[in-house]
């Protein structure tokens, strides 16, 4: 599991980050991919709310938990995991 922080990353590292597969302005978003270190929510980061549907962060606050500077980029090989945990955690929290 990655724990590095986007800036502590190799340039191969960086190259090996997950994109988001969002749609915005009608194409695909394609920003680094991030998880929340406290919840474990996962998305993009953008600078406005509402910019992408799989926006997880907003200036770097996580948009489930509200905690800042927790996010950690998502490897393209983890990114599948971290999908399946979160939708894990999304339904036992809706029962």
């Amino acid at each position: 599991m990655n724990q590095k922080r986007h800036l502590e990353m190799t340039e191969e590292e960086k190259a090996r980050v997950a994109r988001c597969d969002g749609i915005k302005h009608e194409h695909k978003c394609k920003n680094p991919v991030f998880r929340c270190s406290e919840c474990g929510n996962y998305g993009c980061d953008q600078v406005v709310p509402d910019k992408c549907p799989a926006q997880g962060f907003k200036n770097g606050k996580c948009l489930h938990c509200g905690a800042l500077e927790t996010r950690i980029p998502v490897m393209e090989d983890e990114l599948a995991e971290f999908k399946e945990a979160w939708d894990k955690e999304v339904e036992l929290a809706g029962k």
